[in-house]
């Protein structure tokens, strides 16, 4: 390992370059999918794969692979990340997953190793909920059956899904069932930021993340009856928007019930949006979140009983659409063992926290033995422009995945 070095200045031209790619007039690094900013950055980054002599693929889903061969007939080893970000997100959730990735790998042909194993850099699709309410789109469907056909008519902005996955150089109608099966994929490695305030307040710079929270999630579609504010009286209304409060209170109250676990409505949409008008339509997005899969479930149905309550005392209907479910995840011990002992090689206080955030980790693990290395963030941020990691962090972070991915071929 003491050749194997990766360049830190390297990496942060990659991220910054990476970074440029913003939807206009939106605020922070704005790359949603399936904007054209969104595309642009992953044909950048497609084009810094094959420079670096990586073989590229888009699978039917849209993901997007580098792949380097190895020097025996083995199962590939997966390293990466997402490269979409949130409105107004930062510059490193996803990208330092998949742009330290693919300086591991360059690091390690530099330092004259051959793995004995496939190394693939990945890029998985669409990793943040978008307004399709589908997260770890591209994972969800590389690694399940859980993708429904009737996901692909729904719109937004007037783009099918069906379309936007297209637009992608993804396959649509070949969705439905795994691309990959299980123990098709050595190991999978994922290095991201904390998105979290942990190791900053511990003095730490590195975390072996010891699981992942589980998160049920959907979009919930309300319609009442629009009508005049001041004419129609109380007893006579159906008022989308007041059984859609209670259906949001309704998911704090259940999370603050269940120490640990955590719930939100973070969208909200509301026809006709007017002062003076009863409204008439809403769509909320509403998700539910834990290590403790029995405890999400369970959370999950007292909040669909007092929503269908809610709804049905008002004479407003509910349709629910997108409805997914993401397992938590605890890494494997081997593996969790493997990457807490190379990150403590860099970082002798090396911490073993979990993830409040869902990862496309969740669904390859399904698949393969998975695990996930965190780098700080500054005052626990993500997901907003004031996201940030200092550059020696980053690197600290790209070193221990490229000597973790050495070490999984070594021993697997």
């Amino acid at each position: 390992m003491t050749q194997l070095h990766i360049d830190a200045q390297r990496l942060w031209a990659d991220l910054m370059a990476l970074a440029e790619h913003t939807e206009p007039n939106t605020p922070g690094w704005t790359r949603r999918f399936p904007s054209v900013a969104y595309q642009q950055g992953r044909q950048w980054l497609r084009a810094q794969m094959e420079a670096e002599g990586l073989v590229t693929r888009l699978d039917a889903v849209g993901n997007l692979f580098g792949r380097r061969e190895g020097r025996a007939d083995l199962l590939p080893i997966h390293a990466g990340s997402h490269t979409d970000t949130v409105m107004g997100g930062g510059r490193f959730d996803g990208a330092l997953g998949t742009l330290g990735a693919l300086e591991a790998a360059r690091a390690i042909r530099e330092a004259g190793i051959q793995l004995r194993h496939p190394l693939v850099v990945a890029d998985y699709l669409s990793e943040e909920a978008t307004d399709y309410a589908i997260a770890c789109m591209g994972s969800l469907a590389m690694c399940t059956d859980h993708f429904k056909p009737a996901w692909l008519e729904r719109s937004v902005n007037g783009v099918t899904l069906r379309q936007a996955i297209i637009d992608m150089g993804g396959q649509p109608d070949r969705l439905g069932q795994p691309v990959v099966k299980p123990g098709a994929i050595a190991a999978s490695l994922e290095l991201h930021i904390e998105q979290g305030p942990v190791l900053e307040a511990r003095g730490v710079k590195l975390a072996a993340v010891s699981g992942i929270v589980g998160i049920q999630r959907a979009l919930f579609e309300l319609k009442g009856k629009a009508n005049h504010a001041g004419a129609t009286p109380m007893d006579l209304r159906k008022d989308a928007l007041t059984a859609a409060a209670r259906m949001i209170c309704a998911i704090e109250d259940i999370a603050r019930a269940h120490p640990g676990t955590v719930g939100t409505v973070g969208k909200v949409e509301v026809t006709p949006n007017q002062g003076n008008v009863i409204a008439g339509q809403v769509t909320i997005m509403a998700e539910m979140r834990s290590l403790d899969m029995a405890e999400v479930d369970g959370m999950w149905a007292e909040f669909r009983t007092l929503a269908d309550a809610a709804c049905a005392s008002r004479g407003v209907t509910l349709q629910t659409f997108n409805e997914t479910r993401m397992d938590a995840v605890i890494p494997p011990a081997w593996l969790h063992a493997l990457v807490l002992d190379v990150c403590r090689r860099h970082e002798p206080a090396t911490l073993a926290i979990p993830s409040g955030a869902g990862h496309d980790t969740n669904y390859l693990a399904l698949v393969a033995p998975a695990a996930m290395i965190f780098v700080p963030s500054i005052d626990g941020r993500s997901h907003a422009p004031e996201e940030y990691t200092e550059l020696a962090d980053l690197a600290r972070g790209v070193q221990a995945l490229a000597e973790a991915i050495v070490a999984v071929d070594q021993n697997c």
